[in-house]
């Protein structure tokens, strides 16, 4: 009887179409990345990636002879490198729109913690310095109505207009490609070119990969467009923002706030940033939600099976 695929997952996971997983592949959780635990022996007969944040490069893949499928759970792709795996004839996907409703969710919660002040107003009940003589309310603002710049409209860019429509907020939006007429209707935006959109907004939120072409896209020069009272919201990545220009705007209130889930260095966020009180900070973690992982793990066990099947001959079922 042949062996089953050796497939190495990074995660603990099971139910639904990952039981399916587990029956027709030889499955190695690894809680972590494939290295350094995984022995040289093992890299070469691995048939099969399932990962998240792992560098796939040339480097790896000239250990892994056998490899025909990686799949990332998620939609940040930035630290594999496609072409060589395209090269190498290795099929690849990754759950694009799968996470967008919880990952808009968080950006509207960040927008929210922001604009009412609400980790600064928590550690005030906390300290108990609401029950002191003299206490006088922090000074909150509006999320209702206020201008919105939106930086991608993919599947979340998407989301999050439809949450922010509920808002009553003017929404104006940058990307590369135009949506059609139609569409700019049905979302109730408009486009305008990016430093347009950074001069016009209340509010930038994020939601654009980090590729060649968005690393740095909102630098020193972008920075300095936004409004006095701007907030930026980042549920996308990091490095499409630089983070040391941003601090300076932050640290001299050239601008209002930041909500941050995403970071330039992560896990590491400088103290700098960390030590600001108008600004929100969570850990990457954006769609940690069940609903999320549901819909990843679904999407992700589909590509791995039916890869299974195109290399048996059977018929591919996956869009």
């Amino acid at each position: 009887m042949p062996a089953k695929p050796l497939l190495l997952v990074r995660y603990r996971l099971a139910g639904g179409l990952m039981d399916e997983v587990l029956a027709r592949c030889d499955v190695r959780f690894l809680d972590g990345p494939v290295l350094p635990p995984t022995s040289a022996e093992d890299l070469a007969r691995t048939w099969g990636i399932w990962t998240f944040g792992e560098r796939i490069d040339d480097a790896l893949l000239d250990r892994m002879p056998a490899l025909r499928c990686v799949v990332n759970f998620g939609v940040g792709v930035d630290g594999i490198d496609r072409d060589a795996l395209a090269r190498r004839h290795v099929a690849f996907a990754w759950p694009v729109g799968a996470n967008a409703e919880a990952v808009a969710d968080h950006a509207m919660a960040l927008l929210l913690a922001v604009q009412h002040r609400i980790v600064e107003n928590d550690a005030i009940v906390r300290s108990g310095a609401w029950e002191q003589g003299g206490y006088l309310p922090l000074a909150a603002q509006d999320a209702y109505g206020r201008r919105l710049g939106v930086i991608g409209l993919g599947a979340i860019g998407r989301a999050f207009v439809r949450r922010a429509r509920a808002f009553d907020m003017d929404v104006r939006y940058a990307s590369p490609r135009p949506l059609g007429a139609a569409d700019e209707a049905a979302l109730g935006v408009a486009r305008l070119e990016l430093d347009e959109l950074l001069a016009w907004a209340d509010v930038i939120s994020l939601h654009c990969p980090l590729t060649d072409e968005t690393r740095g896209l909102i630098g020193r020069e972008q920075i300095a467009l936004l409004r006095p009272g701007a907030v930026l919201i980042n549920t996308a990545r990091g490095g499409v923002v630089d983070q040391d220009a941003l601090i300076e705007a932050l640290v001299e209130r050239r601008i209002a706030g930041a909500g941050l889930d995403v970071f330039a260095a992560e896990p590491h966020v400088p103290p700098a940033l960390r030590a600001l009180p108008n600004v929100v900070l969570t850990p990457h973690i954006a769609d940690a939600t069940p609903g999320a992982e549901a819909a990843l793990v679904a999407h992700c066990a589909r590509v791995v099976l039916d890869t299974l099947a195109a290399a048996q001959g059977a018929v591919v079922t996956t869009d």
